[in-house]
């Protein structure tokens, strides 16, 4: 089934075997955009790691209506990857929703830190288009789990949330051994947080607050990476590194 659609629902609609689906979006979607009709295989996930095969039994304007055939695991990272990502530029803070999306972060935190511009804030239908992202990237990517993202923090409240992870890094232009050595196979099955600067770069004063709280400096090589490319970057060693 390598070209089924697959599409995140609400949990609460996969506990019986016929399905019914009045999302307007979704049903619009089905219906009138990728003009699916009954007997079409879609897939559904629950965003907590089950999805669902699901046969068109109906398909209207108003809902859509199925049947499951068969339900199971969905396949996501076995670690679980917190990215801490300065609020940059908008459409470079998505294209790290998108990309990290993609590549298996569990959650996203957006945080100000000290050179992060300050017309570089956060509203309700701006949060409303980045969750899109991320269900779109997800859906795209086939991700098991929907990935999470939480409200914006700032510095100071992202250390101590990150302190509470197994495994803490802050990337780092400076001295900082390179975050592919603290890498153990072993450690495949663990949680993780990074945390990302901005455009401008970390302060002193930063990384000293981040070593205080347990976190650790970790470079990604002799280049300056640009804001948007580090975090990716990282992930993307993480996804290399414990890939099945």
């Amino acid at each position: 089934m390598k070209n089924t659609y697959r599409f995140f629902v609400a949990p609460e609609l996969l506990t019986t075997e016929f399905v019914r689906l009045e999302d307007a979006e979704l049903v619009h979607q089905l219906g009138r955009v990728l003009r699916l009709a009954a007997g079409t295989q879609i897939m559904l996930l629950d965003g907590q790691g089950n999805q669902y095969t699901l046969e068109l039994t109906g398909v209207s304007r108003t809902c859509v209506t199925g049947r499951v055939l068969s339900t199971g695991p969905a396949p996501d990272p076995a670690y679980d990857l917190t990215l801490y990502v300065a609020l940059i530029r908008p459409e470079r803070f998505e294209w790290v929703l998108q990309k990290g999306t993609e590549l298996g972060v569990r959650r996203f935190v957006p945080v100000h830190f000290s050179r992060c511009l300050p017309n570089e804030r956060t509203d309700g239908r701006k949060t409303e288009r980045w969750q899109r992202i991320i269900r779109e990237a997800a859906e795209q990517a086939w991700r098991g789990r929907l990935p999470e993202l939480a409200a914006p923090l700032s510095f100071a409240a992202a250390c101590t949330a990150v302190a509470a992870t197994q495994y803490t890094y802050i990337l780092w232009e400076g001295s900082a051994p390179p975050l592919r050595e603290h890498l153990a196979p072993s450690a495949a099955t663990a949680s993780y947080a990074i945390l990302s600067g901005p455009e401008g770069g970390i302060t002193p004063d930063e990384i000293a607050l981040a070593t205080q709280h347990g976190i650790m400096p970790v470079s990604l090589g002799p280049h300056i990476l640009r804001a948007e490319t580090a975090p990716i970057m990282a992930a993307a060693v993480l996804c290399y590194a414990f890939a099945p």
